[in-house]
C-alpha cells in the first residue's frame, strides 16, 4: 500500500509522485486508493491485517523544512526503513526528455505482472553490514521471487533498477519497460511485423511484384523497405519460446525424436515445444526516478527504537537509557492492555447478568422491552481491537520525538 499523509496531501507534485509509484508497484497494490485529511497512520496500520497488506510505503513532508521522506514498513511488526528523497522526477518529466517516448497506460499489459528487481552496487548479504543487509532483504521481499525453471520470460515486461553509489551510499531508483525485437529474420519481415502495431505506417505497394518472396528475400526491393535508419545496436539474447502445435503436426514432425527419447527412457510432450529465437532487448525508461538517502532503521511500525541512524551515534550510556525508556513504555503498554481486557471482562459480566435477570423476569411472566434486547445484541456485534499493538507515536501521529530524527542536519 502506497500512501501519503499530512502536509504531503497539499503538495500536488508529491501527490503525482505517489500515483506514479503506485503504477510502478502494480499489480500488487491499490492504484485508486484515496486518502483523506482526517486519516492517520493508525487507520492504515489497523486495516493492513484484514486487507492482507504486507508492506507500507509512506510518503511524508516536513512542515518546517519542506524535505520529503519515504518510509518502508513491514507489516505487522516492522521494521521500518526511512529514506530521504534527495531528488525525484515524475513519469511525465522522464517522457519529455526522451526522443522517442513510450506511452503506457495504467491498465496496459506491461503492468499485469510485477517488475523484475535488479540491484547493483550492493554488498553481498553474507559480507554486508547489518543495516545494508536489512535494506537488501526488505527490497527483495517486496517482490515475488523468480524461478529460472518455472518463470516464463514473456511475463517479465518491466525492470526496477536499484543502483547504490558505494562512495555516497545513495540509492538511485529507475523504472524501465522491456522491448524485444526479432533478430533472426530479415529486415523486411521485421518491418512487416512492426506495421501491425504501428498503424501510421503504410503497407508496401505490391502491384509491381509478381511474388511476395521478392519483397521478403530481396534486400533491394522497391517497396520502401531499404531504410537502415531504424536499425539499433541492441543486446541480442537467445530466448526459449514455447510453441503450441497441433497434435497431428507434432506427431509427424517429431516422430524420430520421440523414438529416440523412448529408447532413453524419457517422456516427451506432444503438445508443447520450445524453440530458440534471437531477440534484441531494449530498455525504455518510463519513470518515476528517485534518489534515496538512508536516514535510519526503526524497530516496529514507525514508532519503535532506533536500530541504526546514518548521522547520529550514541554512547553506551545513552543506549542504556534508551533501552530503559523503551522497556518502561512496553510495561505501560502491557498495563493498559490488561486494564482494557479487565474492563471488557467486566462489561461482559454485566451483560450476562442482565440477560439472566431478563430471562428470570420472562419466566416469571413479566414483559421485557425489545429495545433492551436490541441494544445488547448490537453491543455483542462490536469488534474488539484491544489486542492490537500500536505504539504511542502512531496513535498520536507524532513525527518529532526524541528518537525520530529526520531533519536535525538541516
Amino acid at each position: 500500500m502506497v500512501i501519503h499523509l499530512g502536509t504531503a496531501l497539499e503538495n500536488h507534485v508529491l501527490t503525482q509522485l505517489v500515483r506514479d509509484t503506485r503504477n510502478m508497484m502494480q499489480p500488487h497494490t491499490a492504484i485508486r486508493l484515496r486518502e483523506r485529511k482526517a486519516n492517520k497512520l493508525k487507520d492504515f496500520v489497523v486495516m493492513a491485517g484484514p486487507l492482507g497488506i504486507t508492506y507500507l510505503m509512506i510518503f511524508s513532508q516536513n512542515e518546517k523544512t519542506g524535505s520529503t521522506h519515504l518510509r518502508f514498513s513491514s507489516m505487522p511488526r516492522g521494521p521500518t526503513i526511512s529514506f530521504k528523497i534527495l531528488e525525484y522526477s515524475l513519469c511525465k518529466d522522464v517522457t519529455r526528455i526522451q526522443r522517442n517516448p513510450k506511452s503506457i497506460g495504467a491498465g496496459a499489459h506491461e503492468f499485469i505482472n510485477p517488475p523484475l528487481l535488479v540491484m547493483n552496487g550492493f554488498t553481498n548479504p553474507k559480507d554486508a553490514s547489518p543495516d545494508e543487509k536489512l535494506v537488501v532483504t526488505m527490497f527483495q521481499n517486496m517482490f515475488p521471487p523468480i524461478s529460472p525453471l518455472e518463470t516464463k520470460v514473456g511475463t517479465i515486461r518491466r525492470v526496477l533498477l536499484l543502483n547504490k553509489d558505494k562512495e555516497t551510499g545513495e540509492i538511485e531508483l529507475r523504472h524501465y519497460v522491456i522491448d524485444t525485437k526479432l533478430v533472426d529474420v530479415s529486415k523486411n519481415v521485421k518491418k512487416l511485423i512492426n506495421i501491425k502495431s504501428h498503424l501510421n505506417k503504410k503497407l508496401p505497394n505490391l502491384s509491381q511484384t509478381k511474388d511476395v518472396a521478392d519483397i521478403i528475400l530481396d534486400p533491394y526491393a522497391q517497396a520502401g523497405f531499404t531504410s537502415d535508419s531504424e536499425v539499433e545496436d541492441d543486446a541480442v539474447v537467445e530466448v526459449n519460446e514455447e510453441l503450441d502445435l497441433p497434435k497431428v503436426m507434432t506427431k509427424e514432425v517429431t516422430r524420430d525424436e520421440i523414438n529416440d527419447e523412448d529408447e532413453e527412457g524419457e517422456g516427451h510432450s506432444e503438445e508443447r515445444h520450445s524453440m530458440k529465437r534471437k531477440k534484441a532487448v531494449k530498455l525504455t525508461e518510463i519513470g518515476p526516478r528517485m534518489k534515496l538517502g538512508l536516514v535510519k532503521i526503526e524497530d516496529g511500525v514507525c514508532g519503535g527504537k532506533v536500530l541504526y541512524h546514518s548521522q547520529f551515534r550514541k554512547s553506551q550510556s545513552e543506549i542504556n537509557k534508551m533501552e530503559q525508556r523503551h522497556a518502561l513504555r512496553k510495561k505501560e503498554k502491557e498495563a493498559r492492555r490488561k486494564a482494557q481486557a479487565a474492563n471488557v471482562a467486566k462489561k461482559n459480566e454485566k451483560k450476562m447478568a442482565k440477560k439472566q435477570r431478563r430471562e428470570e423476569r420472562r419466566k416469571a411472566g413479566e414483559e421485557v422491552e425489545s429495545s433492551d434486547e436490541e441494544k445488547d445484541s448490537s453491543d455483542d456485534e462490536m469488534e474488539d481491537y484491544s489486542d492490537f499493538d500500536v505504539s504511542e507515536d502512531v496513535e498520536n501521529g507524532s513525527e518529532n520525538n526524541e528518537d525520530k530524527l529526520f531533519d536535525e542536519e538541516e
